[in-house]
Parts: structure tokens; C-alpha cells; sequence
């Protein structure tokens, strides 16, 4: 009688947890990017700055989600480097999957503190080099869909955005994007 309590016990314990490893908890993207920097309002232009033109610049992404039912959310860090131009994003995004088959289509939200870089060569510098300056740091929303493609714990993901920058002055510029993303997804 003894043995079949630990057979009992062992199917009452072992069926939940059989039935969680189905279950996604969590996720990690790392993504190529392609962001597209589109050509500010040169109104807004810092004075005394020349105007930048519009220029793709590559990169790579990463996010580490917390997902339920096709609902992901946790931080998301995205560095694109151009040869005069650089951005650097710190922040959050949230996706909604539809669907449970191969092809899972999604859409997401984001929003973050963008930080961009400018090349100037300065008379005054060493040999009149080049140097990184501080251009425009400031709040950024994005909105975009994309899909995914594979199996529950690994994947690969395509998606668009648009990005945003909601909160600048009058003397700093608007740095808006376009990116396209693509990479892998691993889930647990």
C-alpha cells in the first residue's frame, strides 16, 4: 500500500508539472536591425549645428520578456552605429501574439530613452579630427507589428516599427526612426 501512495503522489505532483513545461514564461530576442534615420525638421535643429541628412544606420537589439497567453513585456536595449551618426535605446516593449500555429503574427508597443550621437569635426581638435558629441537624448515611443516563425521555445522573428520621439524642446530636435528587425527568439 505504501508504494502505491508514492505512485499516487508522484502522478498528482508530476501531471502540473508536465503540463507546465508546455507553458512559456519567459523569452529572450537578440535581433539584427536596419533602422532607417529619417531627416529631422531642420526648424528644430540645435542652432549653429549642421543639418543631418537621412541615413540607415545597422545594429543589433536585444529584449528579455516575462510572457502569458501570448502577452510579452520586459526591458529592451537596441545600439545602431552609422559612420556619422549613432543611437543608443534603453527601455520597455510589450507584444500581443495571435495564434498558436508556426507562423504567429504580433504586434507591440514600446517606449524608452533614446540617445543620439553626432560626428563633428572641430577645428580646435587634435590634427582637426573627428569627435562624438551628445546630440539629442530624449523620450521615444514605437508601434509595430511583425512574425514569428518556428516552434514554441525557439524561433525566428521579423518585425517593423516605427519610432517616435515624443519629448523634446524646440531647441533639440526630433530624431525619428524606422527599423526592421530580424533574429531568434528562445523561450522557457
Amino acid at each position: 500500500m505504501r508504494r502505491a501512495g508514492w505512485v499516487a503522489a508522484f502522478l498528482v505532483l508530476g501531471i502540473p508539472l508536465r503540463g507546465s513545461a508546455q507553458i512559456s514564461i519567459g523569452e529572450v530576442r537578440l535581433m539584427g536591425v536596419a533602422g532607417f534615420a529619417l531627416r529631422p525638421d531642420p526648424a528644430q535643429e540645435p542652432a549653429g549645428l549642421p543639418a543631418l541628412p537621412a541615413r540607415t544606420l545597422p545594429g543589433l537589439s536585444a529584449s528579455l520578456s516575462l510572457i502569458h497567453r501570448g502577452f510579452s513585456v520586459g526591458p529592451e536595449a537596441m545600439v545602431l552605429r552609422g559612420s556619422d551618426r549613432r543611437m543608443y535605446a534603453l527601455g520597455g516593449v510589450a507584444r500581443l501574439q495571435a495564434g498558436s500555429g508556426r507562423l504567429r503574427p504580433f504586434i507591440l508597443i514600446g517606449a524608452g530613452s533614446y540617445s543620439w550621437d553626432r560626428k563633428m569635426v572641430l577645428a580646435f581638435a587634435p590634427a582637426g579630427g573627428a569627435v562624438w558629441t551628445g546630440d539629442v537624448t530624449g523620450f521615444t515611443g514605437s508601434l509595430g507589428g511583425g512574425l514569428i516563425l518556428g516552434g514554441r521555445r525557439t524561433a525566428m522573428v521579423v518585425e517593423a516599427r516605427g519610432h517616435k520621439n515624443l519629448g523634446h524642446g524646440p531647441d533639440f530636435g526630433a530624431r525619428d526612426l524606422l527599423t526592421i528587425s530580424a533574429g531568434g527568439r528562445f523561450s522557457w
